[in-house]
Formats: structure tokens, C-alpha cells, sequence
């Protein structure tokens, strides 16, 4: 299936579930999946996302239905709205796909979709002023830009939060020692390469050029071998709850250790640009999307 036939097909999957509605979205969902296998195949992240979502398993108000605190009518709004927001997604990536392959001219998006899609600003807090900068660019842009500042409210988790880049359409990931240093900004970067052609969603911000060397790259990741090595000698001798509880961490270190090498050899692939314009750039490459 060419790219032009898979953007018609979500163009029509998105207007049959605008005419239906969320109280009707039960009766068109096996329609949304057998799209979705036929665009992408069983095995890809957009299918299974779908299938996910007609199961109820990442509906939360799935949840609170056993218990009463959501009604049916709420459930299928929330349905309705992660299909929606799977749909644009979906034509995000197809669209990418398209110009990298040479099949879909930039000129042709612009009548393709009007859809605004979302970026995650990914950065390590030292680097605020640089995120504020990008931030606000985009932001006068009319461009939605998922940031920490507003995303978490007070006393809220930043676990979960994090785990939302991979419900943005693209991510900003400003990188810099601070950042590949920082548990949290890895753990961001564990999610995004969670997505298939992940490399596809992310526009690295490189701040510190001296990570695109081998000798740079394998610092980093002896950094994390040894903070491996730390956290293990640090949890031997507590008891089995604690050790529980305090090992999520340290399985958040290995799992960076087993992957920065390669997210430094990806971002180190690709043609990245300067840091001084990079906002500029960011919002020349989405806006053929928008």
C-alpha cells in the first residue's frame, strides 16, 4: 500500500468516527483494528496500540468502572479520544514516511491533513534556558508542546508523566551531558525508543557536539556500567521489601546501560542542526505536518 492510499484510509477512518461519534464506537472499532493491520501489519506498535485500546487495557476508566466511578458514556468518550489521537499519530508517521522515501512532496502535506500535532520537550533542568527558548518558539507557533512545568501539577507522578512522550506525535530531546547523565531525561528516552522507527519521532538537540565521538559515546555508557555497579553493591544487605521497592531503580540503570549505546550511535547517524537554530528547524520540519 502506497503512502497516498494509507493517508486516504485514515482520512476515511477519521471521518467515519466523527460522523459516528463516541456512543457508537464500539460498533466501528473492528474497523479502526483491521485498518490498522492492513496499513501497518499485525506485529507494529500502532497496531497492537489499537487492539490495546478496543481490549480496554489502557483505557483508565476501565478501571474505575468495576468500582463504579465511571460511567459507559465516559468510557467510550475516552476510547474515542485515544483512537483519535492514535489516528493523527499514525498519519504523522506515514507522512514522514512518505517524504523520507520520496513518495509525498512537502508541498502535498499541507492539503493532506490539518491536524496540529504535539512535540514532548525532553531536557535535563540545567538546560532551562535553552528549553525555554524552544518552548516559547513554538509555542507563539501554535504548536502544542507537552513540558514538564504544565504537565505535572503538584504532589503528581513524574513517572507517569514521562511515559506520555510516547502519546505525543514527536519529541524535542535536548541533549547534553546533564541529560544523558539524568536518570529521568534516560528514562524519557527508554520510552520514545520503546516505538518502532522511534528515530522517525525524535528531533535530538544536540548541545555538547562532543558526544557524536566513539570515545565520548563510550564514557556515557561506562558511566552507566558503573552506576549499575554502585546500585547493586548499595541494595545488597536490605530485606526483601526494600530491596523490591529500592531495585526498580537500579533496573531503570541497567536498562539504560543496555541502550545508550545504541541512542548515541543513532543520534550520532543522523544530520542534526546547530543548537543556535535548532527551534527554527524543528518547527520547518513539523509545520509541513501541521
Amino acid at each position: 500500500m502506497n503512502t497516498k492510499n494509507k493517508l486516504n484510509r485514515l482520512s476515511f477512518l477519521k471521518n467515519q468516527m466523527m460522523n459516528s461519534g463516541a456512543n457508537e464506537i464500539e460498533d466501528i472499532e473492528p474497523t479502526i483494528c483491521q485498518i490498522f493491520r492492513d496499513i501497518f501489519g499485525i506485529g507494529s506498535e500502532y497496531t497492537k496500540k489499537a487492539d490495546k485500546i478496543q481490549n480496554g487495557f489502557i483505557v483508565p476508566s476501565s478501571v474505575k468502572m468495576i468500582y463504579g466511578q465511571a460511567t459507559k458514556e465516559q468510557y467510550r468518550e475516552e476510547k474515542f479520544k485515544m483512537y483519535m489521537k492514535l489516528i493523527s499519530q499514525a498519519e504523522a508517521y506515514v507522512m514522514v514516511e512518505g517524504m523520507d522515501d520520496g513518495t509525498l512532496k512537502a508541498s502535498k502535506i499541507e492539503n493532506l491533513s490539518t491536524d496540529k500535532h504535539s512535540i514532548f520537550l525532553s531536557y535535563c533542568w540545567n538546560d532551562t534556558e535553552r528549553a525555554n527558548k524552544i518552548d516559547e518558539y513554538l509555542r507563539k507557533k501554535g504548536v502544542e508542546v507537552t513540558r514538564d512545568i504544565r504537565g505535572v501539577d503538584n504532589w503528581q507522578s513524574l513517572k507517569d508523566f514521562m511515559q506520555t512522550i510516547r502519546e505525543n506525535d514527536f519529541a524535542v530531546l535536548l541533549i547534553s551531558d546533564s541529560y544523558l547523565k539524568s536518570v529521568n531525561c534516560m528514562y524519557e528516552v527508554l520510552e520514545i525508543m520503546k516505538e518502532v522507527e522511534y528515530r522517525r519521532r525524535i528531533f535530538p538537540a544536540i548541545i555538547d557536539t562532543s558526544i557524536y565521538s566513539t570515545e565520548e559515546q563510550i564514557k556515557y555508557v561506562k558511566y552507566w556500567e558503573k552506576r549499575v555497579e554502585i546500585l547493586k553493591k548499595n541494595l545488597m544487605g536490605l530485606g526483601y521489601t526494600n530491596g523490591l521497592v529500592l531495585g526498580q531503580e537500579l533496573k531503570k540503570s541497567e536498562d539504560i546501560a543496555r541502550s545508550i549505546a545504541e541512542f548515541l550511535v543513532n543520534i550520532a547517524d543522523m544530520k542534526n542542526p546547530d543548537i543556535d537554530n535548532i527551534h527554527e528547524a524543528i518547527y520547518q520540519r513539523i509545520r509541513t505536518y501541521v
